[in-house]
């Protein structure tokens, strides 16, 4: 099915804009002109069938097709029969826009008015089939000038999926076959448009409902979320019985109460600093307790650094370092780097994507000391791409891990991950209240260490014939055939920039011939048995570059850093006048 979107001389900006958002998720769009129709209906291209589109229906375009008449019974006859689907959108408090919403939904939405009283946008509970996540919850309404609300006497087949009052601002009516979605909101979101401190109740209303809508129309045909992922990630500590305010103990018996897994950011300079009954813990109870790398010896800023050098020796330096570790302590740990106090340079990920990890996490969206905003567009996929072309994925501390933003985050396929340092562990209601918030929304969610959790937030889209394709962010992917026959994929990632430093496509620990690549995607297709899981992978060049020499004074520097750390989160920590005391030393440090 492709989204049929007419217009009369040129289309209008609404309805450009609707296209991008419907091509984002996926969907085929076909533009019409109507000139040649004036005064009569019009049919989708090439005489197909009425399965074949969804019409988008501006009154204001249709009003210009109709020479400016009322929607007679036998044009909205004609219309039926020619389509299935409509999507009414671009709304105005006017009697011709009324006219025709009536016409399409058979006098069960007759009113279209201005919304009024300023309120909250409300999903009821039983609209979670069109509104996912969102059903049941309630948004700020940022500014009403804009939008427009449908009311009328109702009848069977007709819902309301967002209200504001008893008026719905996103409805539908359906009669047999036929289905009329119907959205009041004044505009559709600019996705190329960058993101500011309030973007989510500021563009709620011009993109969330008519993503929805989209995705309820065409199905599977849009890029969907596989599986939903969340893991909790945990700064800086050693593998000893306590760390700070950390107990690993007590953290497992609260992660089997509450039903949630925890990564450690695991630093590698500590990787010969290990308790054997921890490790043994972390053995015991792999399905709750996983590792991933915290910087190299997290020095200060160290990630933000532009020298490539210097990169390239930090991160040569950690991948050793974790290397003895898994050997000795038979710990696997994941080849995803969170930066250390949240910095990082574009350099970095150039050079992690050289050094092939799958992804790197963080609080923070924008490069260290650069001015860079994110768009809609960006927020809406479950990694940012921008750098390098290598995958940013974003966390939040619990506090702010909030019901609409884990709705958000279920609805495009993100993975919610959570940090927090040991110091949550004095009282961590909090981090107990954001992991229930997370498993009352989505009591199907996946609970994973964070490797798993970025490998797995990929997208899924199927038409009624071909393979299915996936489109991956984080560099491995794992494919599982749930299905009774053999079934072909078409893998797609999205890798600006990749080319020239490309090494190839793996499918478990084999390269494979049949894959393309160019400067802004690499795809592969592949067939996967029934029952069967398989990891395919981008991997990189791995260029030999010069390497900084670490002399003795970083060394002492970095020795002596981590144990002032330590002593700050185990000791000092609990003492407000001794934690002042250390980050003055710290700060010396840094000099």
């Amino acid at each position: 099915m492709k989204l049929l979107v007419p217009y009369f001389g040129e289309l209008r900006p609404a309805d450009a804009r609707l296209i991008r958002l419907a091509e984002f998720l996926g969907i085929s769009c076909t533009a019409i002109s109507v000139e040649s129709h004036v005064g009569g209906g019009f049919s989708a291209p090439n005489a197909e069938g009425p399965d074949d589109y969804c019409l988008v229906v501006n009154p204001e375009v249709i009003r210009q097709s109709l020479a400016g008449a009322d929607p007679s019974p036998d044009f909205v006859s004609t219309l039926f029969s020619r389509f299935r689907r409509f999507f009414i959108h671009s709304v105005r408090s006017d009697g011709f826009h009324a006219a025709l919403v009536a016409a399409l939904t058979g006098g069960c939405f007759s009113d279209v008015r201005h919304a009024q009283a300023p309120g909250s946008f409300e999903m009821p509970p039983e609209s979670r089939d069109v509104c996912g996540a969102f059903a049941g919850l309630s948004i700020p309404v940022s500014n009403l000038a804009s939008e427009c609300v449908f009311s009328g006497p109702g009848a069977v087949g007709s819902r309301k999926f967002i209200t504001l009052g008893t008026d719905a601002l996103f409805a539908a009516f359906k009669a047999g076959d036929t289905e009329v979605l119907l959205l009041g909101s004044g505009d559709v979101v600019n996705l190329d448009a960058e993101a500011g401190e309030s973007w989510f109740t500021e563009t709620f209303s011009s993109f969330i409902p008519y993503a929805m809508a989209l995705r309820h129309i065409f199905g599977d045909e849009c890029w969907r979320p596989v599986q939903s992922h969340a893991c909790v990630v945990v700064d800086d500590p050693l593998l000893h019985p306590n760390y700070g305010f950390l107990n690993f103990e007590r953290l497992l018996r609260l992660m089997e109460k509450h039903n949630f897994e925890t990564t450690i950011a695991f630093i590698p300079h500590n990787y010969r600093r290990n308790s054997q009954r921890i490790v043994r813990l972390f053995k015991e109870n792999a399905h709750r307790l996983s590792l991933c790398f915290h910087g190299n010896d997290h020095i200060g800023a160290e990630f933000a650094t532009t020298d490539s050098t210097l990169l390239n020796t930090m991160l040569q330096i950690a991948q050793r370092r974790m290397t003895a570790f898994s050997q000795t302590t038979g710990l696997p740990c994941d080849h995803v780097m969170v930066f250390p106090q949240g910095k990082f340079s574009i350099d970095a990920m150039a050079a992690l994507k050289s050094h092939n990890f799958d992804a790197a996490v963080n609080t923070g969206s924008r490069p260290y000391q650069q001015p860079l905003q994110l768009t809609l567009r960006e927020l809406a996929e479950p990694a940012v791409l921008r750098y390098s072309g290598f995958p940013l994925f974003l966390r939040k501390y619990s506090q702010d891990t909030l019901d609409a933003d884990i709705a958000f985050k279920l609805f495009f396929g993100i993975p919610i991950l959570i940090v927090e340092h040991h110091n949550i562990f004095a009282n961590p209601q909090t981090l107990l209240d954001a992991v229930d918030r997370i498993n009352r929304a989505a009591p199907e969610i996946r609970w994973t260490g964070v490797g798993a959790a970025v490998n797995g937030s990929f997208l899924r889209r199927q038409g009624s014939s071909g393979p299915v394709q996936l489109r991956a962010f984080s560099r491995r992917i794992q494919v599982e055939n749930r299905g009774s026959i053999p079934q072909q994929f078409h893998i797609e990632w999205a890798c600006p920039g990749s080319k020239s430093s490309f090494d190839g496509v793996r499918r478990g620990d084999h390269y494979r011939a049949d894959y393309i690549a160019d400067e802004n995607r690499i795809s592969t297709s592949a067939v996967v048995d029934p029952g069967c899981m398989e990891t395919f992978s981008i991997k990189n060049v791995q260029t030999n570059v010069s390497l900084a020499p670490m002399g003795l004074r970083y060394k002492t520097r970095a020795f002596i850093r981590r144990r002032l750390s330590e002593m700050r989160d185990n000791y000092v920590s609990k003492s407000p006048a001794l934690l002042t005391t250390a980050e003055s030393l710290r700060r010396c440090l840094q000099h």
